[in-house]
This record gives C-alpha cells, structure tokens and sequence, in this order.
C-alpha cells in the first residue's frame, strides 16, 4: 500500500488510488520440524507469531503504520494439511512464513486463501504453488477479475518514475537532510516509519521482476466451507468495504475470524476508486454477528474485544452520512471535503502522533471522502 504523498515539496495530498507492492520467486526452502511453540516468538526482524488456538497462528507484522505497508498472515494446520490465509507482499517475505510454517509441521499447504487482491496479501503466492504443486488458491470473484486487468496497470504504474522509484527517492532526501513533512526536524516516530517505508519499497523494486500473478483456482461471491476432521474452515463474503471482493475466513469452533483489510489497525486505509465506505460499516456488522472471541486482521495486532471494530463501524457510519447530506445540498467533492467534519474520529485513531494524522488525512479525508462520494452519487 503507497500513499501518493508529495514529498519532496512538502505537500500531503493523495492521489485518486492506491497501489500495492510485488515481487518475484525466490527458491523453495529445506523441510524443518521442529515441535513445541511458545506463544509468542520471534521469527523474524519484520513479523512474530501469535499462536492463537491449537493448529491456528498468525504471522503479525511489526513494521511502524506507514505509507506503505505489509500484511499479516494466518497459518491453520489441520488433521493432514495447511491452509494459509495471505501470503505477503513479496516472494521472499512469503518464503519467510514457509520457513516458519516448516518449524510447526511438514504437513503440506493444501489451500491459500487470498483475503482480497491487494498486493501485499497476494504477491506471495507463486512460492506456495511452486513448494506445494497442486495447492489450490481460493478468492472472490472479483479478484480473479482484477488481478489480470487493474492490478497489473497499477504495479506497472507503481514501477514507474512516479511509483516507487520517486516515492523512495523524495524518503531518502528527507531522510538525509532530517526534513519534517510538517516542517523543521523530524520526530523519532517520523525517522523510523519513512526508514520502514524505504526497506519495504526497496525489497519490492528488488524483487518485482519476473514475478507471475497466480490468479485464484476457485472462486466464490458468498460463501465456502472446508472440512478437515472437526476442523470447519468458512470462507464467507459479508459485503464491501475495503475492495468489492473482500473474504472473510471464519472458524466457527474456535470463534475465530481473520478479516484481511477490513479491518486494519491502528488507522483504516481507504482507497479511491477501489473502497466502498458506504457499505463498510453495514460489512462490519455482519463481521460482529459472527460473535467472535478473536479477530485477526489483516494489519494490525490481534483483537480480543470489538472496541476498535465499532469505532470503525461508527467512523463509516459517519463518513457515509455526511458526504450523502452533502450530495443531497448539491455539493461537489471538493465542497464536501471541506463540509466533512471527522475530527473526533480522527482524534480517536491517531491520539497525539503526526504520523499516524497523516495517514488518517490521507487515507480517510483524501480517498475515504472521495471514495464515500463516488458510492453516494453512483445510485
């Protein structure tokens, strides 16, 4: 995910859309089992593992919220296989949760799940088909039909001077001449999400050639069950939110629920043209109803209460409401920018830190308003 931020000259505008990061192959790696997990590990500098019920651990990145970011991933292992719920942004990142996946069992991957076609829940997906021939990957239809078309227009253009390649460069001179975007020197939090954002654009202008999209093997627009003893997997569409072909992956069991970006902590990315605020928060009420005890999602630490959820759910709520009021008085986007008041909402997810102001600005202001306008004025 890159917000389109003007770096360089200091300005904070995003553009129309946002664009995810991808990658190429990287080799298959040595089989390890290795039993016995504490609860928390460390894997790597980037991620730990959580376990989260018995044969279900989440793969949580630790990278600062930034303007551009990686995803979390779940790995379930069943009675005789594995099935794994996003695979990250790049080959070798995804080789990482192999190799993780290798020291809690030699079963093999029989499914990969792909929440939504973001890059960084689908770009690892080629090392899974090459480690396990056969493994079938499951996503919503849209995604298949995305993937091939928009997607591959937008990681041409994310490879482009304006892409990556200036995104880097604007970081780097920053960096270099201790720049704030909000003027004079930058604070702590600031130096180290742009170093973040640096290692993570990096790793993906390094590892994008030669990478193949793997396009899902099944797909569904509502709902699919797999069974493993008494284990129930269930892959359900509650509506839009983040993208039209978000999927969540729900353990009834367990009353677990794994969500991928529609719910994403500690601040809501929202993209124009690709995110439905208007129907997010009805999406969100769907997600509660499941009555889960764990939600897992796709950014972010795991959830035991649904506190951050419902803020959510109030914040579309309230972004869907307000930008309708102003179609209704005959608004522009422009006029409705500025009529939209979210300042509580923003408060409540940024709290005191700038940088995480900048992404609510740039995520919900910028393409969450937009987003909300093109739903109200589609109908």
């Amino acid at each position: 995910m890159l917000a389109w931020l003007t770096l360089g000259s200091g300005k904070t505008d995003v553009s129309n859309h946002m664009l995810r990061i991808y990658a190429h192959v990287l080799s298959l790696i040595l089989l390890a089992n290795a039993p016995g997990f504490s609860q928390i590990t460390k894997a790597s500098p980037d991620f730990e593992i959580q376990k989260i019920s018995e044969g279900v651990y989440a793969l949580l990145r630790k990278e600062p919220p930034g303007l551009t970011v990686n995803g979390n991933s779940v790995l379930i292992i069943n009675e005789d296989h594995v099935v794994v719920v996003d695979t990250t942004l790049t080959p070798g990142s995804a080789r990482e949760v192999l190799n993780e996946l290798r020291k809690l069992t030699s079963k093999p991957v029989r499914y990969v799940i792909n929440t939504h076609w973001h890059d960084d829940h689908i770009m690892g997906n080629q090392v899974f088909r090459d480690v396990f021939p056969g493994v079938v990957f499951i996503a919503h239809a849209n995604t298949r039909e995305y993937l091939p078309t928009t997607g591959l227009t937008n990681r041409k253009q994310a490879m482009s001077e304006q892409g990556y390649p200036g995104f880097l460069t604007a970081l780097q001179s920053r960096l270099r001449k201790d720049e704030s975007v909000f003027g004079g020197p930058m604070d702590e939090e600031e130096r180290a999400t742009y170093a973040s954002d640096i290692r993570i654009a990096e790793r993906y202008m390094a590892e994008n050639p030669g990478v193949e999209i793997v396009l899902p093997t099944i797909t569904l627009s509502d709902r699919l069950t797999l069974h493993d003893g008494d284990r129930h997997v269930e892959i359900r569409y509650l509506g839009r939110g983040h993208t039209s072909g978000d999927l969540v992956v729900y353990l009834p069991k367990e009353r677990i629920v794994i969500t991928g970006d529609l719910v994403i902590s500690p601040v809501p990315y929202v993209g124009s043209p690709q995110s439905h605020p208007g129907e997010w928060a009805a999406t969100l009420e769907k997600l509660l109803a499941l009555q889960p005890s764990t939600i897992v999602p796709g950014h972010g630490p795991v959830l035991r209460d649904y506190s951050y959820v419902k803020l959510m759910v109030r914040l579309f709520a309230s972004l869907k409401q307000q930008v309708e009021a102003a179609v209704t008085r005959g608004e522009t986007l422009d006029q409705a920018r500025k009529s939209v008041n979210l300042d509580e909402f923003q408060n409540a997810f940024a709290g005191h830190s700038r940088m995480r102001k900048l992404i609510f600005r740039n995520y919900v202001l910028g393409g969450g308003v937009e987003a909300a306008f093109r739903d109200a004025t589609a109908r």
